[in-house]
């Protein structure tokens, strides 16, 4: 009689068994699905960077020329992991060897060309390890004392949705400022 009662609690045992294993499992994917839901609700990744660029009609002037026309400007977007380096260096270098010198913290870069009085815009896919976006405007004659020639936005001011607008004008280069910053 012993090896049957041992047998009927062997018997209910086995799924008893797999239903506790399974339930650890279960409750684990249940609590990773809620995290991803949360994340995806309240933190948009960003996996395009929109940028629009806007310029004014005296775009790229020489303050230097008596009647000076507006030309185009080359527009350089870097996407990096950090941002030391790109705030170190000055116009020359980075309109020479940029890329060179940017080495290990830069993820991608995109070039566009602005013309006078007209906007572009640029949707390029944005790197998953880019903390930083850096744009610089290459101008004829650049405002080296306030460095408005380059800006740098960090991830955190991208909107997944909604492209950031800069506007270039005879020798700099603005960002337009977003409702709520």
């Amino acid at each position: 009689m012993l090896p049957t009662n041992l047998t009927k609690s062997a018997i209910w045992l086995l799924p008893v068994l797999v239903l506790n294993l399974s339930g650890c499992g279960l409750g684990q994917s249940v609590s990773d699905g809620t995290k991803s839901a949360v994340s995806s609700i309240f933190y948009k990744k960003i996996k395009v960077l929109h940028l629009d660029f806007v310029a004014r009609a005296d775009l790229n002037t020489d303050a230097r020329e008596n009647n000076s026309h507006p030309e185009s400007v080359v527009i350089r977007v870097y996407q990096l992991r950090e941002r030391k380096i790109f705030d170190k260096t000055v116009y020359q270098q980075l309109l020479k060897e940029g890329e060179s010198l940017l080495g290990q913290d830069l993820l991608a870069s995109r070039d566009v060309v602005l013309k006078p009085g007209s906007a572009v815009g640029l949707d390029m896919p944005m790197e998953a390890e880019a903390k930083f976006v850096a744009v610089v405007a290459l101008f004829r004659q650049p405002d080296s004392i306030k460095e408005g020639w380059k800006q740098v936005l960090e991830r955190e001011q991208l909107d997944p949705d909604k492209a950031r607008v800069l506007e270039a004008d005879a020798n700099s280069l603005n960002l337009i400022a977003v409702e709520g910053e």
